[in-house]
């Protein structure tokens, strides 16, 4: 396999680039087996994985918006000066749209990356729709559960939260999709965390990074343990929302959440675009990727597509290969 040379950032560099500009791939671009690109000429980097002769990228390239263009075509010259293949996930709607024009790209739209509003929070709204949320989480109070917020300062908390994510992931069954493993206490800076407590005992636990760029937070997974009470995890989230909302925060961000079904689709023949449909839905199904939209929709989220994008028509087993082994890290 041709190689790509990986630039070199010292850690804090990299962590401040990617605070600035990071999106909803922030967790992969921080993962330890992410590669990075970087040009002299252009502040910030392109995060990616090289599997299958194919440079994987993790969502938008993470710079200022009126350089995305121009750092995207510097490494789709460096990656054709070493015969690699490119292909984007995670990609916003409208970086996906000029590669399209510019880049003769297809493009497939699997998820939706959501804005959540902490003013609208549910947990105070009167409609019908929303008493199951708060029943949920009045039943979880009523047992006594409590929400904190952990300020970085006892090891003790920061144990037990560890102790809980990996009780969250050795829970999980069968082959598993992820773009990062969890790392909670790693690159605290532009990092929260909050935690449900019951009888002393942390029981759930979720992390906020900061998006500095717009103005948001990214919500990671929402991590509990077995048999907890019903409602835990809209329980942590409505409190985070309820923190967040007397900061004057006006923007949460979760994703990419995958689709019941694929959304827009451009740049290949009506042939290939239902064998694609079809590979979705058996992957969706292989790795148990179905339920979450349900589950946010009660927040009341504002939804942008996020897509698949194929530079220069690169679909192909080989990059449906790449995607998939670059995301399925076990």
């Amino acid at each position: 396999m041709t190689s790509l040379a990986t630039s070199i950032l010292n850690r804090q560099e990299l962590l401040t680039l990617v605070r600035k500009w990071g999106g909803v791939s922030t967790g992969g671009i921080l993962d330890s087996n992410c590669k990075f690109f970087t040009d002299p000429d252009i502040p910030g980097l392109i995060g990616y994985r090289l599997v299958a002769n194919n440079a994987v990228i993790l969502g938008d390239p993470v710079c200022a918006s009126e350089n995305k263009t121009a750092l995207s075509l510097a490494f789709q010259d460096h990656c054709a000066r070493h015969n690699i293949k490119v292909v984007y996930i995670i990609a916003s709607e409208q970086f996906s749209l000029w590669t399209a024009q510019n880049l003769d790209a297809v493009l497939i739209e699997f998820g939706s990356t959501l804005k959540i509003n902490p003013c609208n929070n549910p947990i105070k709204q009167s409609g019908s729709q929303f008493k199951p949320l708060r029943k949920k989480v009045h039943n979880c109070q009523h047992k006594g559960v409590i929400v904190k917020e952990y300020f970085g300062n006892d090891i003790t908390i920061e144990q037990a939260i560890i102790n809980l994510i990996n009780s969250w992931q050795n829970a999980r069954k069968g082959p598993q999709i992820h773009l990062c493993q969890p790392t909670p206490f790693n690159d605290k800076e532009g990092k929260r965390w909050f935690y449900a407590e019951l009888n002393g005992q942390i029981i759930g636990s979720l992390i906020l990074n900061q998006l500095i760029q717009d103005n948001s937070w990214l919500l990671n997974n929402v991590m509990i343990a077995q048999n907890s009470p019903n409602g835990l995890s809209e329980l942590l989230i409505v409190s985070t929302l309820e923190t967040l909302e007397a900061e004057h925060c006006t923007s949460v961000t979760i994703g990419p959440i995958p689709k019941s079904t694929l959304g827009k689709i451009s740049g290949i023949n009506s042939l290939l675009t239902w064998v694609t449909k079809g590979i979705y839905s058996a992957s969706k199904h292989f790795f148990n990727l179905g339920g979450h939209e349900t589950f946010w929709e009660k927040f009341q989220p504002t939804q942008e597509g996020s897509y698949l994008i194929f530079p220069n028509r690169n679909l192909n087993y080989s990059s449906i290969k790449a995607i998939i082994k670059s995301l399925n890290n076990d």
